[in-house]
């Protein structure tokens, strides 16, 4: 009984860590921006290999992109709370609309119909996923039926052997 409260404390801890991975993970593509806001980030970094001019804040991005990968998946691997993963859809949102508003307008306003077209996107999305996940649990509710209905049954067979 103690080895059992042990095993589904340390479950929790390792639940609670990659959740916080992955609330981590939403907020690491806003770091430059964040950092700005406290220090200069205009400052031009020394001796980069492969790009002549890099500042603070391309720094802080470009390395907090590969990070953020890195935290979502290892709080997909030890099984985060799956409503620690909105934080990560709605910064990916924040990101994307930020990303189009780049590219297309090279401008902070976007226009309303871009806007709808994003948000459209992300719904079906949403949509797709969360049918998904529907299916998925149905499937493990079905496969841990079966298993346990196997198990009665190749029980019943082994003590009818034994007999």
């Amino acid at each position: 009984m103690i080895q059992q409260n042990r095993i589904a404390r340390n479950k929790l801890i390792i639940e609670v860590v990659v959740s916080a991975f992955v609330v981590i993970s939403a907020i690491l593509p806003f770091l430059n921006n964040i950092v700005g806001n406290f220090m200069d980030v205009s400052v031009q970094l020394d001796n980069n290999a492969g790009e002549r001019r890099l500042d603070l804040d391309s720094a802080i991005y470009f390395l907090s992109i590969p990070s953020c990968i890195l935290l979502l998946a290892l709080g997909g691997l030890f099984r985060a709370n799956k409503y620690t993963f909105y934080a990560a859809l709605i910064s990916g949102y924040f990101h994307l609309v930020t990303y189009i508003k780049f590219i297309f307008y090279n401008q902070n306003q976007v226009s309303a119909i871009a806007d709808v077209a994003i948000v459209c996107l992300l719904i079906v999305i949403v949509i797709l996923v969360f049918k998904l996940e529907r299916y998925y649990s149905k499937l493990n509710v079905l496969n841990k039926f079966n298993n346990s209905t196997l198990d009665r049954f190749s029980s019943i067979l082994f003590k009818r052997k034994e007999k």
